[in-house]
Order: C-alpha cells, then structure tokens, then sequence
C-alpha cells in the first residue's frame, strides 16, 4: 500500500489529489471583517491618557524623592511617625466601620429586613449613634413603601357574587340546567344535600 503523507496541511496551495470541495471553501479569504472596536484617534486618545497619568506618578515620586533628601533625619522620623499615625487612623475607622456595620444589620435583622452590602454601607457611619438613626429612618421608609405595595396590590373589585339567594332550595338547585352552576350552587349549600 502506497500512501503519500502531506505534512504541510496548512500551506497555501493544496495538491490537486486531496482537493476536496471542503477544503476549497476553507481556502476561501474571509468576507466578514469584523469592524475595528476603536479607531487610530481612540487608541491615541487612550494611549495619550495612560501616558499622561504614568508620567504624573513619576513626576510625583521624583518631587516626593527631593523632598525628603532635604530633609533632616528629624523630619524624616516625623514624617515616618505622621504616615504610621495615618495608617493607624485609617485602620481604626475601617475597624469602626465594620462594626457599625454589624450592629447596622443586627438591627435591620431585628425588624426582618435583609439588605445588600451596598444600601448597608449609605446607612453606616462612623458614629454609633447616626448609624443608629439612619436605620430606623430606614426601617420607616421601608415598612411605609411595603405597606403601601400591600394596600395597591389588594386595591380591586370584590368578587361579584353569583351565588344563589339564601332563601333556594334542594329541588331549586336541582332544576339548574347548568352543570357547571348547579355543582357550584351544591358546594356552597352542602347543609342541603
């Protein structure tokens, strides 16, 4: 058996012996082009962007470098001690924010109302006692707006009642052509039957 292996399935020209119609139509130069998602002007535009702001933080560096080599070691430590003093600042409030938090959804747990972490973070503050207000304005506008939706969503017409006067009778209902009418006339007057 004599086989002739191709191992250059992907070149451009294919022998005429393994021409298949498939294969002319994979040979076919793509039609669609897909439209470019941002022209020349757009990525310069970005580019330019991207730039400006990395040689504005280099910039900074470099001005924050010179600053400090003049400074003395004195300043330097102060400096240090104001930048840890911030650190610890910053952490402490995140500290406090997180436990308003909690104590944020403790309360609106209390009333059976769960939020999401991003309403929760518009009623936290720093302050225990404004994280406090600010959930029970919460909870009172909410329960307002879920009273109201109740009292739409049952606002309406009441059934209108086809039923049988009070005074019919077995034999009455009985005499009821209707099927439908009299099986439901027979239901609501089960002390007849």
């Amino acid at each position: 058996m004599n086989r002739k292996f191709y191992l250059q399935l992907f070149a451009e020209e294919v022998p005429s012996e393994l021409e298949t119609p498939e294969n002319k139509e994979e040979r076919k130069p793509e039609e669609h082009k897909e439209e470019a998602k941002y022209t020349d002007a757009d990525l310069d535009r970005i580019i330019g962007q991207k730039f400006a702001a990395w040689q504005k933080q280099q910039e900074k560096k470099v001005s924050e470098a010179e600053r400090l080599s003049k400074m003395t070691a004195e300043e330097k430590a102060n400096e240090r001690i104001k930048q840890l003093e911030d650190k610890l600042a910053a952490a402490d409030r995140e500290k406090a924010v997180a436990a308003m938090t909690r104590q944020a959804r403790a309360i609106l747990a209390e009333k059976s109302i769960n939020v999401n972490d991003e309403l929760l973070a518009n009623l936290v503050s720093d302050d225990a006692d404004a994280t406090k207000a600010n959930c029970e304005n919460f909870i009172s506008l909410f329960n307002n707006a879920v009273e109201k939706a109740v009292k739409e969503a049952l606002k309406g017409e009441s059934p209108k009642g086809g039923g049988a006067p009070a005074g019919m009778t077995k034999e009455q209902i009985l005499a009821i052509p209707n099927r439908a009418e009299r099986q439901r006339l027979m239901r609501e007057h089960k002390d007849l039957f």
